[in-house]
């Protein structure tokens, strides 16, 4: 039974990162962030995974957690319910553009992974491919550069070494590119279409659901949360969130431990909406 009563007022729906923010460095959810979901969710809050994850990796997740039936995924390439029944939002990438960042992760040999609207894709094999396999929870689809560029394409991402990855963001293809752009993880530059954030992800679905911005929440910790941390009305950085991305948000967690951030970030926001200070 929902509470008739919200201390959470006027929130009606949180948008969560995953990695970094509602999960810990093991990819686990902690009591006590779950506990918090769970608290979110008994007063009717619309509970919204926002991540650059593909929406098949990204189900693992929901299903721990109470009532999540929405996602947005691949940095807000993609919207739809947990059942893709609806799908409210795709941004792909033109095959001209996604051919360009392939090309330049191939001939530079950096681990290339492809996102297309069904499933992930390797164009690579190695460490880093591997690495990318652990932090996925998945083993990306072997494919050929010329097999996925006849698929819809959400994003493509470069995987390397945080020093390598650095020197990728100063090569002219990714200086003059004019689409999405963004380093998620240090280990890690992923592009996408020019309607691609969390942000834009998110719209759609707030007015499927006939909410506004002022009523949302949101919760991250890195470059790619941006967009919706500026977004939403309320917003929260995790403590050990990237500095930029603490400037975008409006308030930061409380310290303590990293694998229960969000659900210090939770009880703050429930203290200052409790007492109209936001």
């Amino acid at each position: 039974m929902k509470s008739s009563e919200n201390p959470f007022h006027p929130i009606k729906a949180v948008a969560i990162d995953l990695d970094g923010t509602l999960l810990d460095h093991d990819l686990n959810i902690s009591p006590e962030n779950k506990a918090a979901v769970e608290e979110l969710d008994s007063h009717g809050i619309h509970i919204i995974l926002a991540s650059g994850r593909h929406h098949t990796t990204m189900l693992p997740f929901a299903k721990q957690l109470p009532n999540v039936e929405w996602i947005v995924s691949g940095q807000g390439s993609f919207t739809a319910n947990r059942d893709l029944s609806k799908i409210l939002y795709n941004c792909y990438l033109a095959p001209e553009d996604a051919s360009r960042i392939i090309d330049l992760g191939l001939e530079n040999e950096y681990s290339v992974i492809v996102y297309s609207s069904t499933d992930i894709h390797s164009l690579s094999t190695g460490k880093w491919a591997e690495y990318y396999e652990n932090l996925a929870g998945v083993s990306p689809q072997s494919t050929s550069k010329e097999e996925v560029l006849q698929m819809d394409i959400l994003k493509v991402a470069l995987v390397d070494t945080e020093e390598r990855i650095s020197t990728a963001m100063t090569l002219p293809t990714v200086v003059n590119w004019k689409h999405y752009c963004v380093r998620s993880l240090k280990n890690l530059l992923e592009f996408a279409g020019s309607g691609t954030s969390k942000a834009n992800g998110l719209k759609p679905l707030l007015g499927h659901l006939g909410l506004q911005a002022s009523e949302l929440a949101a919760f991250g910790d890195a470059p790619n949360d941006i967009p919706m941390l500026q977004y939403a009305e309320h917003s929260v950085a995790m403590t050990h969130a990237w500095p930029e991305t603490k400037v975008a948000a409006k308030h930061i967690s409380p310290d303590g431990p990293q694998e229960t951030s969000f659900s210090r970030a939770v009880a703050m926001l429930k203290s200052r909406t409790s007492s109209r200070s936001i």
